[in-house]
């Protein structure tokens, strides 16, 4: 059992330490989206490879929260934070100097192990070594300065590439890092023995992983590649294999990694398929917007990155309240309004012509924000309550997982399609020969797509009722 601390000051540390973990993790969740554009023209490339830039680092996260979670409960707290730490600063400092796209994803992998150590740890110290009234706050804590390291990672990261280089969106993390490490290593208490250590699922971790890989590469890979490339057959020939092992394992082990029975409750399946379904869509939108604003706006990076500022504002203004409102209301009607935002916002960014001026593109920034700002609470607090009682654990863990993966899955979907549709006879474009008129022709089509994609939350969620709710 962990010693709670008991002095003011002292949690007020630890949520310091905390806090500076996350709102790092924040922001390089978002501060390499304006500066793609430029990156793909520097190292001359398309759309679609680009996004490995964004779409490896949340795999890592999406793939190895569960993981560091798991062992940073057997008394690994504070080591897996440090290293964490440490690791994010050192993938960091190979981004700032990478030369070539290739060594750049390499590195950024690194720094995403780093980035999902951090933040599987951060909610686990604060319920290990902070009082249970103190909680709630806590918990806050972390969400909110999550958000606000998304909301002003375009900002920032548009001022850097524009005045400096797209290096130094990287750089500046290694002196908070080491900053991080120092004054976590003396605020946490030391690990704890874990009570009750029972063996780690090494061989289902490893094939949950494999999945979201092997499906992330067919996804990304297959418009660029076609259904019959090699990579394309080796990669769904894994993933089928990997998913095969997965649910072999998961139901014939007695401390499985994940328990897959849960999926048999199709309520549950439904509400935690529509949160990814969310994130996909949102983090989609997210991915192509600055290659919208740069080449059919004409806006300088700096301010590209103030117009990416809306969303996450809108979403850090709207979505406490109503969270707070779901509790009280139901959480169903809510989602189903957001998963509306969601479609009303592809259908202007589908029809958007850059000679509308910036109302409404404005307009469409603002109904994105809306629509992840209404959905965040009600719809994660769904896939809890949809859980059996005693699997709540198991659908906060899948809850968490979801948002990071349907980051990936809408990165690569959309970088799919987009490279699918702007391809001519000789084949993929990079992104500096793209004209303008043929970018505009892929952008509206891929919003057209991801309009169908949205309403399939929206009926997921309509579908499923509240807890509390007759069926």
């Amino acid at each position: 059992m962990s010693t709670t601390i008991t002095d003011p000051a002292r949690q007020k540390l630890l949520l310091l330490a905390v806090a500076l973990g996350v709102v790092m993790d924040g922001i390089d969740g978002s501060i390499v989206n304006v500066a793609l554009p430029t990156m793909a023209m520097d190292f001359g490339t398309d759309t679609g490879s680009i996004a490995w830039v964004i779409i490896t680092y949340l795999l890592m996260m999406a793939g190895l929260l569960l993981v560091f979670g798991k062992l940073a409960d057997r008394g690994l707290a504070k080591r897996l934070f440090l290293l964490g730490f440490a690791i994010f600063t050192l993938g960091s400092a190979a981004c700032g100097i990478a030369a070539t796209l290739d060594i750049l994803l390499a590195a950024r992998i690194v720094q995403g192990i780093g980035a999902a150590m951090i933040a599987a740890v951060a909610p686990l110290l604060c319920i290990r070594y902070l009082p249970a009234n103190m909680l709630g706050m806590a918990l806050g804590v972390i969400a909110a300065t999550a958000s606000i390291g998304f909301a002003i990672g375009p900002a920032i990261g548009g001022i850097l590439t524009q005045y400096l280089s797209w290096h130094w969106i990287f750089l500046v993390n290694i002196p908070v890092g080491i900053i991080g490490i120092l004054f976590a290593s003396r605020v946490i208490p030391p690990d704890e023995p874990a009570e009750h250590i029972g063996s780690f699922d090494y061989s289902g971790a490893l094939a949950l992983f494999g999945i979201m890989a092997f499906c992330t590469v067919v996804l990304q890979e297959v418009a660029a590649r076609g259904l019959t490339d090699p990579l394309i057959l080796v990669g769904g020939a894994l993933f089928l294999l990997c998913t095969m092992l997965f649910a072999a394992r998961e139901l014939s082990t007695p401390q499985p990694f994940l328990n897959i029975r849960i999926f048999a409750n199709r309520q549950f399946s439904a509400v935690l398929i529509a949160l990814l379904l969310i994130n996909a869509i949102f983090m989609g939108i997210i991915y192509l917007l600055p290659f919208y604003l740069i080449t059919a706006m004409n806006f300088d990076l700096a301010t590209s990155g103030l117009y990416l500022l809306v969303p996450p504002m809108v979403i850090a203004v709207v979505s406490i309240p109503f969270g707070k409102w779901s509790d009280r209301y139901g959480r169903r009607g809510f989602t189903i309004a957001a998963c509306g935002f969601f479609v009303i916002s592809s259908a202007v960014f589908a029809l958007l012509p850059p000679a509308s001026g910036i109302l409404p593109l404005l307009a469409g920034l603002i109904l994105m924000g809306l629509a992840l700002g209404i959905a965040a609470g009600p719809a994660a607090g769904r896939v809890i309550e949809s859980a059996p009682k005693d699997e709540r654990g198991t659908g906060s863990s899948l809850m968490v997982t979801a948002i990071y993966f349907g980051g990936v899955l809408g990165t690569a979907i959309y970088a799919a399609f987009f490279t699918f549709v702007t391809a001519d006879t000789s084949g993929i474009i990079a992104f500096a020969d793209l004209g303008p008129a043929e970018f505009l022709h892929g952008f509206h089509m891929t919003m057209a797509a991801g309009l169908l994609l949205s309403a399939v939350p929206l009926a997921l969620s309509a579908i499923v009722p509240d807890h509390n709710e007759d069926a």
